[in-house]
Parts: C-alpha cells; sequence; structure tokens
C-alpha cells in the first residue's frame, strides 16, 4: 500500500505529459483554418449574399435591360428539343437590345425582353420565322381587378372573345385573378383587349 501511494505522483505526471502531447498533436480548428484560408465566397460579397438566399437579382434602380425592357411571350410551333430551343435563342441574342429569357420545348412558348427602341416585335418574329418555326401567336397575362366570382370571369372571357384576333383563352381565374390570352397581333393589340376587360365590371391592373 506504502509502495502504492509513493508511485502515484509519479503516474499522475506521467499521465499529464502524455495529455500534453495528445494536446499539441491536435489539427488546428475549422476556425483557425477559416483564419489562414478565408472563404472564398467572402472575397465576392453579392455571390455571397446570393448563396446565403438575401441578394436579389438585380437593384429596384436597375436600368438594364432585364428590368426597364419590354417583355413579349411568343407561341411558337416546332421547337421540339433542347436544340431547337438553343437555335431560337441564339439568334435572339445575336440582335441588339434583345435579352432571350426562356425557351420551353414542353409548352413552346419564348419569353423575350427588348429594347423597343432598338427592335421590334415584327423583327423578334423574323428572326425566329427565319429559323424554321411557325408563330401562331402570343400571350399576355392580364392582372385583372375585380375578378371576383366564376360569373364575372365568364363576362370577361365573353367580352375577351368578342374581339377578333383571339386564338385562345388559357384560363380566366376569379382565385388568381388573371386571364391568359393568347392573340394573333396582326388582328388585335394588348390595348384592344385590356379595353375589351374593362367594358366589364372588372378592370386590368396596369404592371
Amino acid at each position: 500500500m506504502k509502495l502504492l501511494l509513493l508511485l502515484f505522483p509519479f503516474l499522475l505526471l506521467a499521465d499529464l505529459s502524455v495529455g500534453q502531447k495528445k494536446q499539441g498533436n491536435t489539427p488546428p480548428s475549422a476556425e483557425a483554418e477559416g483564419a489562414i484560408s478565408p472563404c472564398p465566397l467572402c472575397k465576392f460579397p453579392g455571390r455571397a449574399a446570393l448563396f446565403a438566399g438575401t441578394a436579389t437579382r438585380c437593384r429596384p434602380d436597375c436600368g438594364k435591360l432585364c428590368c426597364k425592357g419590354t417583355s413579349v411571350v411568343l407561341v411558337v410551333q416546332g421547337i421540339t428539343d433542347a436544340n431547337r430551343s438553343s437555335q431560337i435563342t441564339g439568334a435572339l441574342s445575336a440582335l441588339e437590345g434583345v435579352m432571350p429569357v426562356s425557351t420551353s420545348p414542353k409548352s413552346g412558348l419564348v419569353k423575350v425582353t427588348y429594347a423597343p427602341e432598338k427592335v421590334t416585335r415584327g423583327t423578334l418574329r423574323s428572326v425566329i420565322r427565319g429559323c424554321g418555326f411557325k408563330i401562331t401567336g402570343e400571350q399576355k397575362t392580364f392582372a385583372i381587378e375585380g375578378l371576383t366570382s366564376r360569373s364575372l370571369a365568364e363576362r370577361v372571357e365573353e367580352a375577351i372573345l368578342r374581339e377578333p384576333g383571339i386564338a385562345a383563352i388559357e384560363a380566366v381565374c376569379s382565385v388568381s385573378q388573371r386571364a391568359v390570352v393568347v392573340f394573333d397581333p396582326e388582328q388585335t393589340t394588348t390595348r384592344k383587349i385590356t379595353a375589351a376587360i374593362n367594358s366589364t365590371p372588372c378592370r386590368v391592373i396596369n404592371p
């Protein structure tokens, strides 16, 4: 027993020595490594905010084409796959003042933002037709104030159908208060369709 008491201090010192060696071999923490090698995203605050989900695509006062341009949705036949879609996107991108937004083989819709002072919708249609596609119309979504019931939706639909050049009405919804209309731009315009909707108790909300 006396022998164990005498050896205890030596055993305790040996254990502490081993613990210190292990602590000395411990790899640096993630924070220490971060201090030496900062995250690449930290060099680009905009990208870091984007990944964090706190950044918007553009500033509220953005004056670029993406925010200040005019948008149009064309209904196009013949977009059978991604290659055909890329053909349209490439042809439109070559035009000054034009920014293709989306080209969908599934829906056949081509959404484009453009600068009216540099290019016309007729030019956009001509370029797409030049690629071998057929344009059957334009699609427009109207936000409608006062469209609160099915009976009002029916009145709005009837008013739109009386306008020449209406190819199809995709939806007139009293829940979302939206009307989605496909029309022939050579026979009618969005202003005329707006006037038709406004002839009912409902009113189109200008974007």
